[in-house]
């Protein structure tokens, strides 16, 4: 499963080699012993974080976007909601951090995509599509654990 918008195809290649070498991590790593924290693949090109947290309720969060990584988000345990949304779309709130790639925005829940991930799916979100990840279903807040892979583009 990957969620992208049609009108950002041409600027998210997710066929470039650093995905290969990414699904190809994933495909040969048992997740579960992973270790939370980050661990490189290769330097800043691909690395993962390893998150064992709460999901959050969505209206607590904002979406966040970067620039120059994409996210592949694997869940490990647990569910995860993924609210995905158009950059051009949304209103910033705070002002991207180069050093970071990184900035937050807001846009109306109910006009996003969501996407609901469980143990073994994943879900691509390129630098065109703001996400607001780790939001929980409606049995609320819940252990999860998860993957976000960072690659480089």
């Amino acid at each position: 499963m990957i969620a992208a918008s049609l009108n950002s195809i041409s600027q998210n290649n997710i066929a470039a080699e650093r995905f290969v070498r990414a699904f190809a991590w994933l495909e040969k790593t048992d997740l579960a012993t992973l270790e939370p924290g980050r661990h490189d693949i290769d330097g800043d090109d691909i690395f993962v974080n390893v998150m064992a947290i709460t999901s959050t309720v969505p209206a607590d969060k904002n979406y966040e976007a970067h620039r120059a990584y994409a996210d592949i988000h694997v869940v490990i345990e647990g569910e995860e909601r993924i609210g995905i949304a158009p950059v051009g779309g949304c209103e910033e709130v705070s002002a991207y951090v180069e050093g970071d790639d990184y900035g937050l925005y807001t846009y109306p829940d109910d006009q996003a995509t969501w996407v609901v991930l469980h143990a073994g799916d994943l879900c691509v979100t390129p630098p065109a599509d703001a996400h607001k990840p780790a939001c929980c279903g409606e049995g609320g807040p819940a252990p999860l654990r998860k993957v976000c892979i960072k690659v480089r583009l």
